[in-house]
């Protein structure tokens, strides 16, 4: 994922990186979540640790869910995007939440056709707007 979307130049791509982790699955723990850290070692990224889930149910509720919690999840913003009490709702989306009962069955995505698609959508999202 880390070459997906952080290739060349720091200097010249302008992507940021936000990665919540957020605890899903039995083995997810603020240890699993520094240990996964170290992952990714660029200045663009930046990392959180959610618990508690906070993060991911207010990101679900930016996808139009009506419950749960948003993981596994990849959304893309506008640079322009305001960001104020509730993240607003991305401009693109993937995900790798097979048979979830919210996600958009069009949307999942895994290996290396989940790469591609967030290649993709990273290009989209770089386009000029209007």
């Amino acid at each position: 994922m880390q070459d997906a979307l952080l290739s060349g130049d720091p200097e010249t791509n302008d992507v940021r990186v936000t990665i919540v982790w957020i605890d899903m699955l039995a083995d997810d723990s603020a240890n699993a979540a520094a240990s996964a850290k170290r992952m990714f070692d660029d200045g663009r990224v930046t990392q959180f640790h959610d618990q508690q889930r906070i993060a991911g149910k207010a990101f679900a509720r930016s996808l139009g869910w009506p419950a749960g919690t948003a993981w596994d999840v990849y959304m893309f913003y506008e640079s322009a995007a305001v960001w104020d009490d509730a993240p607003p709702a991305p401009a693109a989306w993937a995900h790798q939440l097979a048979g979830h009962p919210h996600a958009d069955a069009s949307r999942y995505r895994r290996g290396e056709a989940l790469v591609e698609e967030l290649r993709r959508l990273a290009g989209e999202s770089e386009q000029p707007s209007g």
